[in-house]
């Protein structure tokens, strides 16, 4: 990302989309930008009370769908990145929706309408697979929802981690529960996402801006050389869920 005459300026990647930039003969983009706007559609859907938190909220453009959607709740993104959020806040900030640079493993309340408020609903979408501790991030959350707050929250629920450098763990539907209900919060409402292979240049050696798998298939091969016993929760995934990824978006409470 750049500051060009002022303005910020950015680029696309595998887990960052800015919608106001894109390129529309640019399909691999498109392709990752209408699945996270079906996540925030669904996301939107779900909220409830005055006090939303979208942490790791990226370049906003989810976070200010929803807040246009709602103009009657007060919403804040937060990312650990300052041009994600610099960029959030030259194009999309809101009478109700602020942006600030925080990180997810220990952002806390802060003063807004002139008190500190606690969250009834915190959004957390393709976030828990990045980070190094994803049991202590969860639960640090859930500290800072209201007392009948919700939180959504999605992961991929099939191997990601041996295609995308970007990831640092793998769920299952049934791992992904567990980090919630080691706070006693469980799934009320889920949104499953599946995503089908392309294999058209999988072992390229060049990325293609139409097709989001080109080159994929070497890193792969790679990732299998370095941890050969991660291919049989590669076939297992396979075999059981097919040639695709998933994704699943839930709705927590106690």
């Amino acid at each position: 990302m750049d500051v060009l005459q002022g303005k910020i300026t950015a680029e696309h990647s595998l887990e960052r989309i800015y919608p106001k930039q894109l390129e529309q003969d640019v399909q691999k983009h498109q392709d990752v930008l209408d699945i996270h706007i079906e996540r925030y559609q669904f996301a939107s859907d779900q909220l409830q009370g005055m006090y939303i938190l979208d942490i790791a909220c990226g370049c906003g453009y989810g976070t200010a769908m929803m807040a246009e959607a709602h103009p009657d709740k007060l919403f804040v993104g937060v990312d650990v990145d300052p041009l994600a959020i610099e960029y959030a806040k030259e194009h999309y900030q809101a009478d109700n929706l602020y942006f600030e640079c925080g990180d997810g493993m220990d952002f806390q309340l802060a003063m807004y309408d002139g008190l500190y408020q606690r969250f009834d609903t915190i959004i957390s979408l393709e976030t828990i697979e990045h980070v190094p501790e994803p049991q202590k991030m969860v639960t640090h959350l859930l500290t800072q929802l209201s007392d009948n707050g919700i939180m959504i929250a999605s992961v991929p629920t099939t191997p990601t981690v041996d295609g995308n450098p970007h990831h640092l763990h793998d769920f299952s539907v049934d791992s992904f529960y567990q980090l919630f209900a080691a706070s006693n919060y469980q799934a009320y409402e889920t949104f499953e996402q599946i995503q089908y292979w392309e294999f058209k240049g999988l072992f390229s050696k060049k990325e293609s801006k139409e097709n989001r798998s080109q080159g994929v298939g070497r890193n792969i091969v790679k990732h299998y050389i370095q941890k050969p016993s991660a291919l049989f929760y590669r076939m297992h995934s396979i075999i059981t869920k097919g040639l695709n990824n998933r994704y699943l978006t839930a709705v927590f409470s106690k």
